[in-house]
């Protein structure tokens, strides 16, 4: 058989691929077929851009500084200018729903017992640790909301550990199995790259999607206004996003309640829609603070929202119920926590007022373990200012800082070992905390009791880096982490209990004496007797 010279055939493909190689990296997104097609740019990682990753510094000045200039005139415009005021809220009840959600919302719940949290308390084998000094803490109010059946509200910020919703969804569906409460709670409108999240469905197009890490991407006038999310979006008229619930759990497939966090510089208008057939069209009135629509319905499935008029930056929406725990997973890739120093205090803290934030968790760390390193005062000191940052943010919620994760590396000869610097950052992380006056949760001596990374490999419980768990590893520490919020609880539960029991000990002994008195009542002159001595 005589041989053919393909060359001149595989250089015209070479070419042809190059060309289309370099025509994805200069055209712009587009949709085709209902699906959005992003630009490509496959020497990203090999140079640097404006878009490059950005290393923030703690500015807590600039912190005061913003936040001081959130406070009010002393003079308010009247009632007919509300839309005006921050932070606004926009509502919309459907009348077809409002006396069942109304119903919905004032329907009574079995009051928690010690004896039902008990089991989960015994499986506690990493307790939280508190070293807040105050006779009640930010952590013990916490707990105290939990056991009493308030409803609570968890951001739980960190990087690719917990991206997709990892840990955190397993967390969302134990502690509102247990503390009651539905949905997925916030999720973003718009991001910059691809991802997938089992508990929630979201579709978009039209905006212009920024990330914290990459602020040199955004427009001046956006750059400043990143929440802890870490993303945003912007849109003008006819851009739409579309969230959907799940039944990837229990909790996920409904809720009562949806909420749009957006900002509108200018006067713009924006339609909500629930459930594909409820529809509202809401003049977003133009003014330089938070805006924030809220929903009630039924059974919210799903939620939409569309621009049709002007210009808006568009955050997330949360889908939850006005009951029980709500978990926000608030994950940025490749972030060692030092992006809280890129988002806006003023921004945060006006979200924190209309959400209300009860526990910030921050899990970070993973990002700048090395190999046998011993010493991380450097980041201990850059933790110390974000849980400033964060408090300062979040007043009123307790701060959890989870020490990193168990991790392993390639040996010189082969196989994996383990990187030797965990126990070392985990001590600086729980210093941070006690100097801080915070909570902390050991992560990797979770892990260990289940056999650390090896035996979360060995299980398919992470992947084969031996740095990432997957969803099933999420899945055991988020139980561990759950035991450990619900051993305090179960603590003052039997604490109240056995108060209660006291008293009606006190009280029956009381009343037993009196009557025992009463049988022995000696003759009526006697009785007269006793009374002028008693006088």
């Amino acid at each position: 058989m005589k041989n053919r010279d393909y060359s001149p055939r595989l250089g015209w493909f070479t070419f042809a691929v190059a060309i289309a190689v370099v025509a994805l990296g200069v055209v712009p997104q587009f949709e085709l077929f209902g699906m959005r097609i992003e630009s490509v740019d496959i020497l990203s990682e090999l140079r640097g851009s404006d878009g490059e990753v950005v290393e923030y510094e703690a500015d807590i000045e600039r912190l005061e500084q913003e936040l001081a200039a959130m406070s009010m005139p002393d003079t308010l415009p009247v009632v007919d200018s509300l839309p005006q005021l921050p932070p606004v809220r926009y509502y919309w009840r459907s009348e077809r729903d409002s006396v069942v959600v109304e119903t919905d919302t004032l329907r009574e719940s079995k009051a928690l017992r010690s004896s039902d949290l008990k089991p989960l308390a015994e499986l506690c084998s990493v307790a939280v640790e508190d070293f807040d000094t105050v006779e009640v803490s930010r952590f013990d109010r916490f707990v105290e909301k939990l056991a009493s059946g308030e409803r609570v509200r968890i951001a739980f910020m960190g990087d690719s550990f917990v991206e997709g919703d990892i840990l955190t969804s397993d967390l969302r569906e134990q502690l509102q199995q247990i503390f009651g409460g539905r949905g997925v709670g916030f999720v973003a409108c718009d991001i910059p790259f691809a991802t997938v999240r089992r508990t929630i469905k979201r579709t978009s197009s039209g905006w212009s999607a920024y990330s914290v890490m990459k602020p040199k991407s955004a427009p001046a006038d956006v750059a400043d206004k990143f929440f802890v999310s870490g993303y945003l979006a912007k849109g003008g008229v006819g851009a739409v996003t579309r969230w959907t619930a799940t039944d990837a759990f229990e909790h996920l497939d409904s809720c009562s309640r949806g909420r749009v966090l957006l900002y509108s510089r200018d006067t713009s208008s924006v339609v909500v829609t629930v459930n594909d057939t409820l529809s509202s069209e809401i003049e977003v009135a133009g003014y330089d603070r938070m805006r924030e629509i809220y929903v009630e319905a039924e059974d919210i499935n799903s939620l939409s929202l569309r621009v049709t008029r002007g210009e808006i930056l568009c955050y997330g929406a949360s889908m939850e119920e006005d009951e029980g725990v709500t978990v926000d997973n608030f994950s940025v890739r490749s972030n060692n926590g030092h992006a809280i120093f890129g988002t806006g205090a003023a921004i945060n803290r006006e979200i924190d007022e209309m959400l209300g934030y009860d526990l910030v968790v921050l899990q970070y760390g993973l990002n700048i373990m090395q190999r046998g390193q011993r010493a991380y005062t450097g980041y201990c000191k850059q933790l110390c200012d974000m849980i400033a940052y964060a408090e300062r943010c979040f007043p009123d919620a307790a701060i959890l800082v989870l020490g990193v994760s168990d991790r392993w590396v390639k040996g010189d000869e082969g196989g994996y070992v383990p990187i030797g610097s965990v126990d070392a950052l985990t001590s600086y992380q729980r210093a941070a905390a006690d100097s801080t006056d915070v909570t902390f949760w050991n992560t990797s001596e979770a892990m260990a009791a289940l056999g650390g990374m090896p035996k979360f490999v060995a299980n398919g419980w992470a992947a084969k880096d031996y740095t990432h768990i997957n969803f099933m590893g999420g899945r055991q520490i988020a139980n561990l982490l759950t035991y450990a919020i619900v051993e305090p609880v179960y603590q003052l539960l039997e604490a109240r209990e056995l108060e209660q029991q006291r008293r009606e000990q006190l009280q029956n002994n009381f009343i037993y004496g009196a009557e025992l008195s009463f049988g022995v009542v000696p003759p009526v002159a006697d009785t007269l007797h006793i009374g002028n001595i008693v006088e």
